[in-house]
């Protein structure tokens, strides 16, 4: 059985599934013709998003729905190998849906983990309301609240969920770029990569049902169809009337790792042939994928990329600012130096000393053919003293130059004026009070 090789960089795909998801930066070939509806191709070792389309418009998600059932299970879950017992009403409640089953039956008795393996390796729609009507403590609406509340601590604010098995209802509904965040961060909880990447699972005897062997629905897993794709991985297919062909999965070669999503695949051609285009988009994206794009170091941090004036120091009026990391970036093995555009964004052009080594003086954008691909601070690599002489004429000139000196200047001024005319007016009345006197004494 194959194993994720990109398992490590899940804690990074942890980190930036709220983040906002971009627009894509790359045209596909003229030779590739996707017919999903809906699309999304992203890189799991850095997130960034290669192609997309139609990736925010309401679209119905069928059974990929039970991912997000998985989820709510396997984090309420404290014990895989916990016995859950089927109950009639269950089955009962999917008659007449044209649901996928697993083949349960009243008061059958299955581990967990085996009902989640049913739910996800053949796409069980018993098996998952057994599960949901068991964390629902018997009442699936509670079950379904969970998931909607999964979604929001998700920001998966385009989706809303209305049951746990997929079945088409006008308020079961998603996003592909909803979707995306739910399953790279499924994909990082325990167990549930390894049960998504089987070509087949044997499900125990139980008390109703002998071992028996159940086949995935994602035909690009198993090597007997002619749309096995040597390099996948996972995840979950999906079909309905309305929501029409979907799947979701990831492949791995020469350490690099990819996510596509495809949903909205017409089910039959022209002619009203069942046709599989989620697995010929999704072959035709990956293929695409590893013979275009490589991961390539863009800025080095030894290099300087912007400067900034330096006031107060004696022997420094500039400073070269370096970013605070190295970047790498999957772009297309054609690109160079030139395609690559480093855009720094200062929060000032001129700082005053003393300046620290680390210190964050702004950020720069890495753009590719025009398109921001990455962000990275830019620092202070050495620190510049202050000059104290410099400093105190600095503040002196500051209090001089300020408003309130200005002010007190210019009353202190007129108060002076002022103090000098009464000074020139009192010593005329003085004369002319002692010209006075003398003529009365003649």
């Amino acid at each position: 059985m194959k194993k994720y090789a990109f398992f490590l960089c899940f804690i990074f795909l942890f980190a930036s599934v709220l983040l906002p998801v971009k627009a894509s930066a790359y045209t596909l070939p003229a030779d590739i013709d996707i017919q999903s509806n809906a699309v999304m191709l992203a890189s799991l070792d850095t997130g960034a998003v290669l192609f997309t389309k139609n990736a925010d418009e309401k679209v119905y998600p069928a059974s990929l729905t039970k991912i997000m059932t998985a989820v709510v299970a396997l984090r309420k879950a404290t014990n895989l190998d916990e016995v859950i017992t089927v109950n009639k009403e269950d089955l009962d409640s999917l008659l007449g849906t044209d649901s996928s089953l697993g083949g349960l039956k009243a008061d059958e008795q299955l581990p967990l983990r085996v009902l989640l393996n049913i739910m996800l390796v053949t796409s069980g729609g018993d098996a998952a309301t057994v599960v949901a009507n068991h964390f629902g403590g018997g009442d699936i609406s509670v079950f379904v609240d969970m998931m909607n509340e999964q979604a929001k601590e998700l920001k998966m604010t385009g989706t809303h969920f209305s049951n746990p098995v997929g079945l088409h209802d006008p308020l079961n509904y998603t996003t592909v770029s909803d979707m995306y965040k739910l399953t790279v961060f499924a994909i990082t909880l325990p167990t549930f990569a390894e049960m998504c990447n089987q070509s087949s699972y044997t499900v125990p005897a139980t008390n109703k049902n002998p071992q028996r062997k159940i086949a995935t629905t994602n035909l690009m897993l198993n090597p007997s169809t002619t749309y096995y794709y040597r390099y996948i991985n996972g995840v979950k297919t999906g079909y309905t009337t309305e929501a029409g062909r979907c799947l979701i999965s990831t492949a791995s070669k020469d350490g690099y790792n990819y996510i596509c999503l495809a949903m909205g695949a017409p089910p039959k051609d022209a002619a009203g042939n069942v046709i599989h285009k989620e697995f010929s988009d999704t072959k035709s994206l990956y293929k695409w994928a590893f013979d275009t794009f490589e991961y390539k170091q863009v800025v080095n941090k030894n290099e300087p990329v912007a400067e900034v004036s330096v006031k107060l120091a004696w022997k420094t009026d500039h400073l070269s600012l370096f970013p605070d990391k190295d970047f790498s970036a999957i772009i297309p093995k054609s690109a160079d130096d030139s395609t690559i555009i480093i855009e720094p964004i200062l929060t000032k052009s001129t700082v005053d000393a003393p300046v620290k080594s680390g210190m964050v003086m702004g950020f720069a954008k890495i753009k590719y053919s025009g398109e921001e691909i990455g962000r990275v601070n830019i620092i202070a690599t050495d620190d510049v003293n202050r000059n104290e002489l410099l400093y105190y004429l600095q503040v002196a000139k500051n209090i001089v130059t300020s408003f309130w000196f200005i002010v007190g200047a210019i009353i202190f001024v007129l108060l002076l004026i002022l103090l000098i005319i009464v000074n020139i007016v009192q010593n005329k009345y003085r004369k002319k009070m002692k010209r006075v006197r003398s003529r009365r004494r003649i």
